[in-house]
């Protein structure tokens, strides 16, 4: 179930974040971090910025929802290796 909201909502910014990279808004770009880039590096930086935020949000929340662990994490519920011994 956790699993479930958490990919869910990184599932969400990342079509946020892409909607704003590929939208005309003025507004988002106005974030301290985004004006810096955009500032310093031009507009299309600044968009490339959010496009690489928005992959990352969707890289996270797919491997959320597949599962996908470290080999030292356990899903609450289930024995962790220290618990064993």
């Amino acid at each position: 179930m956790g699993d479930t909201f958490v990919g869910g909502l990184s599932l969400l910014f990342g079509f946020v974040a892409a909607g704003i990279a590929a939208g005309p808004w003025d507004p988002p770009y106005r974030l301290r971090s985004i004006e810096a880039i955009q500032r310093r590096f031009g507009r299309a930086a600044a968009r490339l910025a959010w496009l690489v935020l928005a992959l990352t949000c969707f890289a996270s929340a797919i491997s959320i929802l597949s599962g996908i662990r470290p080999s030292y994490a356990a899903p609450s519920g289930e024995p962790t290796v220290a618990d064993r011994y």
